[in-house]
């Protein structure tokens, strides 16, 4: 069998499916790419057994055929000379011969047969809503950094998805801070359901959309997330953990509220974050008056600022993981924000003034001696 396809695009769909390839596996397989060749398609995928991903090409082939790649292609593709590249398949013992100008490269593949069977949702069995890719990638992307990476605590290695009417909440936390995103759309008909969905899966899914705001589809199934946008469909094996209710740590009334420039605060907790220390980071934050004055003291020296402010409520002093401000600060663009301060030992709720359905909450550090 022979395929000749656009280097370019075929370089182009590795770089997508790659990020499912398992770093280690126990399952040799999974550690290949299959190919699935049609008369008028080649069909290339992925998968760690947590996460599937599909890219599609449209190419005319001379034969149907199915095998395992090896991952060391993906490498020979993205460095390849020329803008076409051929691949001769010999079924009989898997060689393939990797040929464009005066490139010549020989791999052998292997059997498709113990390749995991992944059957991908059909919509007209589950539900399904569509999102434009560059808004999911803005809303996501403000939701999934506050997701954990410790595996001792593996309900909190994912991003639960409420679906209630038109209605779509989004909740990620790490137990020391926590963000709610509430999106809404009247066309979307998913009713009463949760699923919790690896943050790693989110944060190769932003890798992989753009910043356009073509429309990309996500269905539901007992098991699986998918996400499908153009030639490519990522799904996502949810996560059978129970997710805490967290309503009950969002406290209704604050006891003083600030409006502050984003930019400027951030640049402030930059400079104080350069003399922080130790795992938690901490700054000291004192709220008093019409400013918010931000200090830091550690054995490498010490340092001083304030922030002008919009303030109402009591004065109030407490000490913050720095970068966990500076996390939110860095993803958002609004030109201010607003900080709910609740006592000095309660969380601190950042909202933004323009998206009444977002907050980022932060539990402050002990007061230090």
């Amino acid at each position: 069998m022979r395929i000749t396809t656009d280097t370019a695009a075929l370089a182009s769909c590795f770089d997508i499916i790659e990020k499912a390839l398992p770093l280690r596996t126990t399952i040799p397989s999974i550690g290949n790419i299959f190919l699935e060749a049609t008369e008028d398609n080649l069909s290339f995928s992925t998968t760690n057994l947590e996460m599937f991903i599909n890219c599609s090409i449209p190419n005319k082939n001379d034969q149907s055929g199915k095998i395992l790649l090896p991952p060391k292609i993906i490498d020979i593709v993205r460095y390849f000379p020329t803008e076409e590249i051929t691949i001769d398949i010999n079924w009989d013992n898997y060689r393939l011969d990797i040929s464009g100008g005066s490139s010549h490269f020989n791999l052998y593949g292997a059997d498709y047969h113990d390749y995991p069977v992944f059957t991908l949702p059909d919509h007209t069995e589950n539900e399904s809503f569509v999102f434009e890719q560059n808004i999911f990638k803005k809303n996501m992307r403000k939701v999934v950094f506050a997701a954990s990476n410790e595996e001792t605590r593996p309900a909190f290695n994912g991003v639960l998805f409420q679906f209630n009417n038109q209605h779509l909440t989004l909740t990620a936390s790490d137990t020391y801070r926590l963000v709610v995103k509430e999106i809404s759309d009247d066309s979307w008909t998913i009713n009463n359901k949760k699923c919790l969905v690896p943050a790693k899966a989110m944060r190769e899914l932003l890798r992989i959309i753009g910043d356009q705001n073509q429309n990309m589809s996500l269905s539901v199934t007992d098991d699986l997330l998918l996400f499908e946008f153009g030639q490519v469909q990522l799904s996502a094996r949810l996560l059978d953990e129970k997710y805490p209710d967290v309503s009950g740590v969002i406290p209704k009334e604050y006891k003083s509220r600030i409006t502050i420039d984003r930019k400027v605060l951030e640049d402030t907790i930059s400079r104080a974050s350069l003399l922080a220390e130790g795992k938690n980071q901490a700054v000291n934050l004192l709220l008093k008056e019409q400013k918010l004055e931000v200090k830091v003291s550690s054995q490498q020296g010490s340092m001083e600022d304030f922030v002008p402010v919009e303030h109402e409520g009591e004065d109030l002093e407490l000490y913050i993981n720095s970068r966990f401000i500076l996390d939110f600060l860095k993803l958002v663009d609004d030109n201010s924000i607003i900080i709910d301060f609740h006592g000095d030992g309660g969380p601190l709720v950042f909202r933004l003034p323009e998206d009444d359905g977002y907050l980022y909450l932060v539990l402050p550090i002990k007061k230090m001696n």
